[in-house]
């Protein structure tokens, strides 16, 4: 009796350790990142505040550079194995000496994407004789050079309406993945989970080929398969509403599309998304058509940094982008990263004097920005103290800093330092209380 009670006893722990497995390897709340173990100065969501990325075990990042170019990984003549003989080193050397840290790169541009269909990483390109690891080993060579350098692989699954796996009609709503979906998406993420400047992205205007369903699955495997827990995106079509996956356990970031002309309707649709997100995901402002160069993208970079979200640049494809104009998103990300924004919101409603866009932790620290100064840089209802001032010139990053600066109480404005041009930011932050 006494031994058939014991083998009762195991049985029962055995069998909840078998429903438990399944539970953690099933369950769509996130479960399995739990216990993921971010690599030391890798990319992840700062889990004090889920608005903004910050390196494990060190600071926030600001992320400005290139949102091109998409067929990064095909440029170049094809080889006997597959490999690429293109200028892909040259392009990353060309970015690392200016600041700009990202690139947006995708795996798969064919079967429905814009590339031709040479453009996936399956031998002879067909999906059915599976990865060639020789081009896998390639990524890897520009892939080290990044993340070396500290640069965003900002790496796409899927291109715009690229779907290998097409779904059956007796498929429900795409709840399960096909084997060969999942196996691919393990490859790639256990070839490449090793890099620190990595993000996922799903798919780029999933809705052109994929569902809800089939978008937090695939989110759900790379989650699975990668225990470091980088960051996972998705992006979507022309739009400010990220609904369907806000709550997503396993989607960190919305990868906006936002098609409008000027840099004020950018930073106006930025503020609309920041307060849509509700401090639930990060938004990464990544394609806008029309961006340009020179002062008039550098514009937009800076409205849409002081709305609450990261820059990158459709168009610039490196190769033909102006080293400036490289430059001066270098210089965005080098003084955002020297601010505590990652704790600061949009604020325009405090903007005075010749301010346009205020990003700020309201009573503790503010970035105060404009295009074009017309009088004096200026706040409104500050609250006395002491504050410390960095004066930011956009244009060649000439910088100014004034310590101890008494402010009084209400609206206040503030006369820039000679040697700053009249595009500029100011960081104010608080020393001491009154």
């Amino acid at each position: 009796m006494l031994k058939k009670t014991k083998l009762r006893y195991l049985f029962s722990i055995i069998f909840c350790a078998i429903i438990l497995l399944v539970v953690v390897y099933r369950m769509p709340i996130g479960i399995s990142r739990l216990f993921a173990e971010p690599l030391h100065g890798q990319i992840i969501v700062d889990s004090n505040n889920p608005s903004w990325l910050k390196y494990n075990k060190g600071g926030a990042l600001f992320m400005c550079g290139p949102g091109d170019p998409e067929g990064f990984l095909y440029r170049g003549t094809i080889n006997p194995d597959g490999t690429r003989n293109g200028d892909q080193m040259m392009l990353i050397n060309k970015l690392k000496s200016t600041g700009a840290n990202s690139i947006y790169l995708m795996a798969v541009r064919s079967h429905g994407g814009d590339g031709d269909p040479s453009q996936n990483p399956f031998i002879d390109h067909d999906p059915h004789k599976g990865i060639n690891m020789k081009v896998l080993d390639q990524w890897e060579q520009w892939f080290t050079e990044m993340d070396n350098s500290g640069i965003v692989i900002f790496f796409f699954f899927y291109d715009d309406g690229a779907r290998i796996w097409k779904r059956r009609f007796w498929d429900f709503a795409d709840c399960i993945l096909k084997d060969a979906e999942k196996e691919f998406t393990a490859k790639i993420v256990n070839r490449f989970k090793h890099h620190k400047n990595l993000i996922w992205v799903v798919a780029e205007e999933y809705q052109e080929a994929f569902s809800v369903t089939h978008v937090s699955r695939i989110a759900e495997e790379i989650s699975k398969e990668d225990d470091h827990n980088h960051v996972i995106a998705v992006h979507k079509n022309h739009g400010l509403d990220f609904s369907e996956f806000a709550n997503n356990k396993h989607i960190d970031q919305f990868a906006i599309q936002y098609n409008v002309k000027s840099d004020t309707q950018l930073h106006d649709g930025i503020v609309t998304a920041w307060n849509k997100a509700a401090g639930r995901y990060n938004l990464n402002m990544s394609e806008c058509s029309n961006y340009g160069f020179g002062q008039r993208a550098r514009k937009k970079n800076w409205a849409i940094a002081l709305g609450g979200a990261y820059v990158m640049c459709l168009g610039w494809d490196i190769a033909n982008t102006p080293i400036d104009t490289l430059e001066d998103a270098g210089r965005l990300v080098q003084f955002m990263q020297g601010t505590d924004f990652n704790k600061m919101a949009p604020h325009d409603e405090i903007a005075f004097g010749g301010t346009e866009y205020v990003l700020a932790d309201p009573g503790v620290s503010y970035i105060a920005y404009t295009s074009n100064l017309s009088g004096n840089i200026g706040l409104k209802n500050m609250r006395n103290g002491l504050f410390g001032f960095k004066w930011f010139d956009v244009t060649n990053g000439n910088t100014v800093f004034q310590n101890n600066v008494r402010v009084d109480s209400g609206n206040q404005t503030w006369t820039k330092p000679v040697n700053i041009g009249n595009e500029l930011a100011v960081y104010i932050y608080r020393i001491s209380e009154p």
